[in-house]
Protein backbone atom coordinates (compact mmCIF):
# COMPACT_ATOMS: atom_id res chain seq x y z
CA UNK A 1 0.00 0.00 0.00
CA UNK A 2 2.76 2.37 0.92
CA UNK A 3 4.57 1.75 -2.38
CA UNK A 4 1.30 2.80 -3.97
CA UNK A 5 1.09 5.83 -2.38
CA UNK A 6 4.81 6.99 -3.48
CA UNK A 7 3.70 6.20 -7.07
CA UNK A 8 0.63 8.78 -7.47
CA UNK A 9 0.74 10.39 -10.60
CA UNK A 10 0.97 14.61 -10.89
CA UNK A 11 0.07 16.97 -12.78
CA UNK A 12 2.88 20.26 -13.30
CA UNK A 13 0.40 21.89 -11.06
CA UNK A 14 -0.16 19.67 -8.79
CA UNK A 15 3.96 19.33 -8.39
CA UNK A 16 4.20 23.08 -7.93
CA UNK A 17 1.67 23.42 -5.38
CA UNK A 18 3.06 19.85 -3.54
CA UNK A 19 6.74 21.52 -3.59
CA UNK A 20 6.22 24.80 -2.27
CA UNK A 21 4.60 22.79 1.45
CA UNK A 22 7.89 21.08 1.41
CA UNK A 23 9.91 21.07 4.47
CA UNK A 24 12.64 19.25 5.16
CA UNK A 25 14.65 18.40 8.65
CA UNK A 26 17.72 16.68 8.62
CA UNK A 27 16.79 15.65 11.83
CA UNK A 28 13.79 13.37 10.64
CA UNK A 29 14.66 9.82 9.43
CA UNK A 30 14.34 8.47 5.90
CA UNK A 31 10.63 6.92 6.59
CA UNK A 32 9.58 10.10 8.13
CA UNK A 33 10.52 12.08 5.46
CA UNK A 34 8.63 9.43 3.41
CA UNK A 35 5.35 9.64 5.99
CA UNK A 36 5.34 13.71 5.36
CA UNK A 37 5.61 13.20 1.50
CA UNK A 38 2.51 10.90 1.73
CA UNK A 39 0.55 12.83 3.93
CA UNK A 40 1.01 15.79 1.27
CA UNK A 41 0.11 13.87 -1.74
CA UNK A 42 -3.08 12.42 -0.09
CA UNK A 43 -3.90 16.34 0.95
CA UNK A 44 -3.13 17.63 -2.23
CA UNK A 45 -5.03 15.28 -4.16
CA UNK A 46 -8.42 16.48 -2.64
CA UNK A 47 -7.47 20.43 -3.80
CA UNK A 48 -6.62 19.64 -7.41
CA UNK A 49 -8.66 18.16 -10.77
CA UNK A 50 -8.19 14.63 -11.84
CA UNK A 51 -4.83 13.42 -13.20
CA UNK A 52 -4.89 13.91 -17.05
CA UNK A 53 -3.87 11.15 -19.03
CA UNK A 54 -0.57 11.32 -20.84
CA UNK A 55 0.88 13.55 -18.55
CA UNK A 56 2.53 11.11 -16.47
CA UNK A 57 5.18 12.64 -14.27
CA UNK A 58 6.32 10.27 -11.06
CA UNK A 59 7.96 11.35 -7.46
CA UNK A 60 10.84 9.32 -7.86
CA UNK A 61 12.54 11.71 -10.93
CA UNK A 62 13.45 13.78 -7.42
CA UNK A 63 14.84 10.85 -5.96
CA UNK A 64 16.90 10.24 -9.69
CA UNK A 65 17.78 14.20 -9.88
CA UNK A 66 19.41 14.59 -6.13
CA UNK A 67 21.48 11.82 -6.88
CA UNK A 68 22.67 12.51 -10.53
CA UNK A 69 23.55 16.35 -8.76
CA UNK A 70 25.22 14.24 -5.96
CA UNK A 71 27.33 11.83 -8.58
CA UNK A 72 28.04 14.89 -10.87
CA UNK A 73 29.47 17.04 -7.67
CA UNK A 74 31.25 13.98 -6.86
CA UNK A 75 32.86 13.83 -9.86
CA UNK A 76 34.03 16.90 -10.24
CA UNK A 77 35.43 17.12 -6.73
CA UNK A 78 37.80 14.07 -7.74
CA UNK A 79 38.88 15.51 -10.57
CA UNK A 80 39.83 18.87 -9.26
CA UNK A 81 41.36 16.68 -6.62
CA UNK A 82 43.40 14.51 -8.55
CA UNK A 83 43.74 16.44 -11.84
CA UNK A 84 47.26 17.55 -12.34
CA UNK A 85 49.30 19.63 -14.62
CA UNK A 86 52.93 19.17 -15.56
CA UNK A 87 55.63 21.42 -16.44
CA UNK A 88 58.45 20.26 -18.17
CA UNK A 89 61.60 22.24 -19.44
CA UNK A 90 64.17 20.44 -21.41
CA UNK A 91 68.12 20.69 -21.10
CA UNK A 92 69.25 23.69 -22.42
CA UNK A 93 66.03 25.99 -22.10
CA UNK A 94 64.46 28.28 -19.12
CA UNK A 95 61.12 29.15 -18.89
CA UNK A 96 58.59 31.42 -16.04
CA UNK A 97 55.09 29.93 -15.36
CA UNK A 98 52.31 31.75 -13.47
CA UNK A 99 50.41 29.36 -10.60
CA UNK A 100 46.48 29.96 -10.44
CA UNK A 101 47.15 32.65 -8.00
CA UNK A 102 49.86 34.38 -9.71
CA UNK A 103 52.43 33.22 -8.02
CA UNK A 104 55.44 32.51 -10.55
CA UNK A 105 58.07 29.58 -10.43
CA UNK A 106 61.15 30.47 -12.97
CA UNK A 107 62.86 27.06 -13.80
CA UNK A 108 66.16 26.27 -14.99
CA UNK A 109 66.84 23.89 -17.32
CA UNK A 110 65.83 20.27 -16.93
CA UNK A 111 63.39 20.25 -14.77
CA UNK A 112 60.01 19.77 -13.91
CA UNK A 113 56.91 21.28 -11.68
CA UNK A 114 53.59 19.39 -10.86
CA UNK A 115 50.59 20.87 -9.45
CA UNK A 116 46.44 20.78 -8.93
CA UNK A 117 45.15 23.74 -11.06
CA UNK A 118 41.80 23.08 -9.75
CA UNK A 119 42.24 22.73 -6.30
CA UNK A 120 44.80 25.38 -6.04
CA UNK A 121 42.44 27.54 -3.83
CA UNK A 122 42.53 24.90 -1.77
CA UNK A 123 46.08 23.44 -1.44
CA UNK A 124 48.80 25.36 -2.81
CA UNK A 125 51.49 22.46 -3.21
CA UNK A 126 53.62 21.95 -5.80
CA UNK A 127 56.12 19.67 -6.16
CA UNK A 128 59.39 20.19 -8.07
CA UNK A 129 62.34 18.07 -9.47
CA UNK A 130 65.10 20.09 -10.75
CA UNK A 131 65.66 23.64 -9.69
CA UNK A 132 63.31 26.18 -9.54
CA UNK A 133 63.32 30.08 -8.31
CA UNK A 134 59.88 30.87 -6.53
CA UNK A 135 58.23 34.00 -6.25
CA UNK A 136 54.95 33.42 -4.26
CA UNK A 137 52.17 35.57 -3.90
CA UNK A 138 50.77 36.13 -0.22
CA UNK A 139 47.99 33.69 0.94
CA UNK A 140 47.73 30.70 2.63
CA UNK A 141 50.10 27.85 3.31
CA UNK A 142 52.33 27.56 -0.15
CA UNK A 143 54.01 24.04 0.11
CA UNK A 144 57.04 22.90 -2.53
CA UNK A 145 57.29 19.18 -2.27
CA UNK A 146 60.63 16.92 -3.45
CA UNK A 147 61.89 13.55 -2.97
CA UNK A 148 64.19 14.80 0.36
CA UNK A 149 62.31 18.04 1.74
CA UNK A 150 59.33 20.24 1.89
CA UNK A 151 59.66 24.20 2.01
CA UNK A 152 56.55 26.03 3.01
CA UNK A 153 56.14 29.84 2.96
CA UNK A 154 53.49 32.25 3.16
CA UNK A 155 54.80 35.04 0.63
CA UNK A 156 58.37 35.30 -0.32
CA UNK A 157 61.18 34.72 -2.76
CA UNK A 158 63.22 31.58 -2.43
CA UNK A 159 65.37 29.06 -4.95
CA UNK A 160 65.07 25.32 -4.15
CA UNK A 161 67.42 23.13 -5.75
CA UNK A 162 66.66 19.53 -5.38
CA UNK A 163 68.33 16.98 -7.90
CA UNK A 164 69.19 13.76 -7.14
CA UNK A 165 70.64 13.48 -3.52
CA UNK A 166 71.46 17.44 -3.66
CA UNK A 167 69.05 19.27 -1.69
CA UNK A 168 69.64 23.02 -1.08
CA UNK A 169 66.82 26.15 -0.03
CA UNK A 170 68.05 29.55 0.05
CA UNK A 171 65.76 32.45 1.03
CA UNK A 172 65.97 36.08 -0.63
CA UNK A 173 62.99 37.41 0.97
CA UNK A 174 60.46 36.60 3.79
CA UNK A 175 60.57 33.93 5.84
CA UNK A 176 60.94 29.99 5.13
CA UNK A 177 60.10 26.66 6.93
CA UNK A 178 62.32 23.64 5.44
CA UNK A 179 62.04 19.79 6.57
CA UNK A 180 63.06 16.83 5.40
CA UNK A 181 61.40 13.33 6.33
CA UNK A 182 63.53 13.02 9.26
CA UNK A 183 61.88 15.33 10.61
CA UNK A 184 64.55 18.15 10.82
CA UNK A 185 63.35 21.59 11.01
CA UNK A 186 64.94 25.02 9.64
CA UNK A 187 63.28 27.89 9.59
CA UNK A 188 65.26 30.64 6.99
CA UNK A 189 65.06 34.19 6.90
CA UNK A 190 66.61 36.48 4.24
CA UNK A 191 70.00 35.55 2.91
CA UNK A 192 70.05 31.61 4.57
CA UNK A 193 70.23 28.62 3.23
CA UNK A 194 70.18 24.99 4.40
CA UNK A 195 71.57 21.79 2.88
CA UNK A 196 71.00 18.37 3.38
CA UNK A 197 74.08 16.82 4.03
CA UNK A 198 73.35 12.81 4.25
CA UNK A 199 70.28 13.05 6.39
CA UNK A 200 70.88 16.41 8.53
CA UNK A 201 69.61 20.16 7.19
CA UNK A 202 72.43 22.06 8.23
CA UNK A 203 71.39 26.27 7.97
CA UNK A 204 74.13 29.01 6.96
CA UNK A 205 74.43 32.44 6.32
CA UNK A 206 74.40 32.44 1.83
CA UNK A 207 74.76 35.62 1.64
CA UNK A 208 78.39 35.37 0.61
CA UNK A 209 77.05 32.80 -1.74
CA UNK A 210 73.87 34.35 -3.33
CA UNK A 211 75.22 35.62 -6.83
CA UNK A 212 76.92 31.83 -6.97
CA UNK A 213 73.12 30.50 -5.80
CA UNK A 214 71.22 32.52 -8.18
CA UNK A 215 73.67 32.70 -11.03
CA UNK A 216 70.82 30.77 -13.51
CA UNK A 217 68.90 33.21 -13.35
CA UNK A 218 71.86 35.76 -13.67
CA UNK A 219 72.47 34.08 -17.50
CA UNK A 220 75.93 32.88 -15.70
CA UNK A 221 77.88 30.09 -14.00
CA UNK A 222 79.28 30.96 -10.69
CA UNK A 223 81.52 28.78 -9.12
CA UNK A 224 83.85 28.38 -5.91
CA UNK A 225 85.69 25.14 -5.42
CA UNK A 226 83.62 23.65 -6.78
CA UNK A 227 84.61 20.12 -8.48
CA UNK A 228 84.61 19.58 -12.32
CA UNK A 229 82.07 16.98 -12.42
CA UNK A 230 79.83 19.23 -11.04
CA UNK A 231 80.50 22.38 -14.06
CA UNK A 232 80.44 19.78 -16.63
CA UNK A 233 76.32 18.82 -15.01
CA UNK A 234 75.67 22.36 -15.39
CA UNK A 235 77.20 22.34 -18.82
CA UNK A 236 75.08 19.24 -19.97
CA UNK A 237 71.86 20.74 -18.96
CA UNK A 238 72.43 23.78 -20.09
CA UNK A 239 73.69 23.00 -23.42
CA UNK A 240 72.18 19.67 -23.93
CA UNK A 241 74.85 17.70 -24.43
CA UNK A 242 76.50 14.87 -23.13
CA UNK A 243 80.41 15.15 -21.64
CA UNK A 244 82.66 11.83 -21.17
CA UNK A 245 85.84 12.04 -19.52
CA UNK A 246 88.68 9.66 -20.67
CA UNK A 247 90.18 9.93 -17.28
CA UNK A 248 87.76 9.59 -13.73
CA UNK A 249 90.26 11.73 -12.05
CA UNK A 250 89.81 14.68 -14.28
CA UNK A 251 85.83 14.93 -12.18
CA UNK A 252 87.87 16.10 -8.69
CA UNK A 253 89.27 18.99 -10.01
CA UNK A 254 88.26 22.11 -8.69
CA UNK A 255 87.41 25.25 -10.81
CA UNK A 256 86.63 28.80 -8.95
CA UNK A 257 85.72 31.36 -11.23
CA UNK A 258 82.42 33.51 -13.03
CA UNK A 259 81.97 34.07 -16.33
CA UNK A 260 78.79 34.92 -18.24
CA UNK A 261 76.93 31.87 -19.70
CA UNK A 262 78.23 31.23 -23.43
CA UNK A 263 75.91 30.59 -26.39
CA UNK A 264 77.41 27.73 -27.30
CA UNK A 265 78.90 24.70 -25.50
CA UNK A 266 82.35 24.27 -27.16
CA UNK A 267 83.00 28.27 -25.70
CA UNK A 268 82.04 27.37 -22.27
CA UNK A 269 84.24 24.57 -22.57
CA UNK A 270 87.01 26.58 -24.01
CA UNK A 271 86.81 28.91 -21.00
CA UNK A 272 87.52 26.20 -18.75
CA UNK A 273 89.42 23.05 -20.10
CA UNK A 274 92.62 25.31 -21.09
CA UNK A 275 93.69 25.67 -17.45
CA UNK A 276 93.40 22.44 -16.55
CA UNK A 277 95.65 20.99 -19.06
CA UNK A 278 92.15 19.37 -20.95
CA UNK A 279 91.00 19.03 -24.61
CA UNK A 280 87.56 18.69 -26.01
CA UNK A 281 86.81 16.56 -28.91
CA UNK A 282 83.29 16.29 -30.06
CA UNK A 283 81.21 13.54 -31.46
CA UNK A 284 77.62 14.75 -32.53
CA UNK A 285 76.37 16.04 -29.43
CA UNK A 286 78.83 14.67 -27.14
CA UNK A 287 82.22 15.86 -25.57
CA UNK A 288 85.27 13.82 -25.11
CA UNK A 289 87.42 15.25 -22.38
CA UNK A 290 90.97 14.64 -22.23
CA UNK A 291 94.43 15.53 -20.84
CA UNK A 292 96.60 16.67 -23.06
Amino acid sequence: MENNKRDKDLTSAEEQALFSKLEFSYAKSKDDVWADLDDLIENNSSETEPVKEGRVIRMNWVSMSIAASMVLLLSYGLFARFYTKTVTVGAGEFISHVLPDGSQVHLNAASTIKYAPYWWKFDRKVKLDGEAFFEVEKGERFAVYSSLGVTEVLGTKFNIYARGLDYEVFCETGKVGVSNKFSDQVVLLPGESVKLNIEKLEKEDSNAEKEAILAWRNNEFNYNTTRLSKVFADFERQYNITIELEDPSIANEEHTGVMKRPEKAVDALELILPNYNLSSTKRGKTYLIKRK
